[in-house]
């Protein structure tokens, strides 16, 4: 099924007022489509998702406490929704414990990627796994960022602007130890970004010198921060939107994201970056022709980096891409692929 946008009906919910500091309650509204979750808001206002799973497991699963999340598996929970009684009912309760604005919209769009995942009714078992990979995306953004902004929406925005966003999303950061952002068949590619005007990448010397079988090339771009423009969130929801029928690929969308921003997710998912700069300055090099270190390494000697300026080298055009690969038709822009 397709995922669901919940922001609406979050939005739509009042906190329940309880003189009971123990009791589990909770205003809550139905999913459409979905007959086995609720969605609403406890006490203190934090979003919490409501799933009744078909069974119960036969055996108790350990509650899960991050920072900005918890989950408690068949809790006795009481309901309010809008003037009808209350009512008492056994659901896994979702909580996103916190109340920015960005966190608490991150939560709910990968909720809602995990109902279209687990479906209607789901079994414990997978709610349960569906779950820890909510939780695993929880503590990432706990963590350090792991690489920058910048260099993350470059790769975010040759997803979004390819000719196949689903398959482009899929090769992307197959491994997180891989040299290239991309890897498809024989096929390699990195995406390098720049905020001058000047095409000055750092590439290691691995990704100059490509494994023999493969085709490496790189995309280079120009990254400049706007007061308007294409926003992180906005650029993720489009990708969404094109990939939507592919919800676990909508997951790992959210799981790399949440890996490479960790504490700053929050923050960056609202920075904006001039998209028409992106656009025009779009250019795809090979990896193997850009300034670099080509000669064998010295023995003992490894984790080699060093900064190449493109900008005196040919780019590729599309017909050259595609002579060298075809796979290289999934990552290029329609506007691109038109040029010859």
């Amino acid at each position: 099924m397709m995922p669901v946008h919940l922001e609406g009906i979050f939005e739509a919910v009042s906190a329940p007022v309880s003189d009971e500091p123990d009791q589990s309650i909770y205003a809550v509204l139905p999913i459409p489509g979905y007959e086995s979750y609720l969605l609403g808001k406890d006490r203190d206002g934090y979003a919490c998702l409501l799933a009744a799973p078909r069974d119960t497991g036969g055996r108790l699963v350990a509650p899960i406490r991050l920072e900005k999340l918890d989950i408690q598996f068949e809790l006795k929970c009481l309901l309010r929704h809008g003037k009808k009684p209350e009512l008492e009912r056994v659901f896994t309760v979702i909580r996103c414990r916190a109340h920015e604005r960005e966190t608490t919209r991150y939560f709910l769009s990968v909720c809602s990627t995990i109902i279209a995942i687990v479906g209607d009714r789901p079994a414990l078992h997978s709610l349960a796994a569906a779950i820890q990979r909510l939780a695993a995306i929880f503590q990432k953004i706990q963590s350090p960022p792991a690489r920058t902004l910048n260099g993350l929406f470059g790769e975010l925005y040759v997803i979004g602007q390819s000719a196949s966003p689903a398959a482009a999303l899929a090769a992307w950061r197959v491994d997180e130890t891989a040299r290239f952002d991309f890897s498809l068949g024989n096929l390699r590619l990195d995406v390098k970004t720049a905020s001058g005007r000047m095409r000055a990448h750092s590439f290691s010397y691995e990704q100059c010198n490509p494994p023999p079988g493969t085709v490496a090339a790189v995309a280079s771009m120009f990254v400049e921060r706007a007061p308007v423009g294409l926003t992180l969130r906005t650029l993720m929801g489009q990708i969404e939107q094109s990939i939507s029928a592919f919800p676990d690929l909508v997951l790992k969308l959210h799981e790399v994201v949440a890996a490479t921003l960790g504490t700053n997710l929050s923050e960056a998912l609202g920075v904006a970056i001039d998209p028409k700069i992106a656009e025009s300055s779009l250019r795809f090099y090979s990896l193997a022709e850009i300034p670099g270190i080509r000669t064998p390494l010295p023995v003992g000697v490894s984790d080699v980096h060093f900064r190449s300026d493109v900008s005196a080298c040919v780019p590729l055009s599309p017909r050259a891409l595609l002579d060298r690969d075809l796979g290289f038709e999934e990552f290029l822009p329609q506007r691109v692929r038109n040029t010859g």
